[in-house]
């Protein structure tokens, strides 16, 4: 069985719209995610529960990674220097990506291989730990960091944004 990851996004013409797919996408995989680990502690890990496993470990492990580039290497060069709000807004929302990253790692050992589970409680804990950082961290960038985001950059740049994303992903 083959695993692979299938970017929420299809078009890259606006930066701001590609970010916010993501978002609604990951958030909705944190979804999955939780109900898969209960059905997991329910019931034991099986053939069918190792695959979602995968899939998730696949999906997490592309587009966690290039969420955060974009963000990191296609926004927030836009918006460096602009105003203090907003840099201390991305030098917290890039405490949130490592801080992500690690309860990440923490989770992935898990899910890539899910023939070892053995500690359900332990997964558990791993995953609603980091389900809550990634849900506590796009709220933070859309309730907070996108209005603000929005005051300061132009159309032409929120294209840019999109196609530095495209780039990332070798699109463009």
């Amino acid at each position: 069985m083959e695993f692979r990851f299938i970017d929420p996004v299809e078009d890259f013409s606006n930066g701001l719209v590609a970010l916010k797919t993501y978002h609604e996408d990951i958030l909705q995989t944190g979804e999955k995610l939780l109900k898969l680990v209960d059905e997991i502690k329910q019931h034991g890990i099986n053939q069918d529960l190792a695959i979602q496993c995968m899939n998730l470990y696949c999906y997490y492990e592309h587009a966690n990674h290039l969420h955060h580039q974009d963000e990191e290497q296609a926004l927030f060069p836009l918006l460096i220097g602009k105003s203090p709000l907003v840099d201390g807004m991305m030098e917290r929302l890039i405490l949130d990506h490592e801080e992500i990253e690690k309860a990440w790692k923490l989770l992935a050992e898990k899910l890539c291989k899910p023939e070892l589970i053995s500690n359900y409680d332990e997964l558990i804990d791993l995953a609603k730990d980091f389900e809550k950082q990634q849900r506590e961290h796009l709220t933070r960038e859309d309730e907070d960091f996108s209005p603000k985001v929005k005051e300061i950059i132009n159309d032409d740049q929120v294209k840019h944004v999109g196609q530095k994303m495209a780039q990332l992903r070798h699109l463009a």
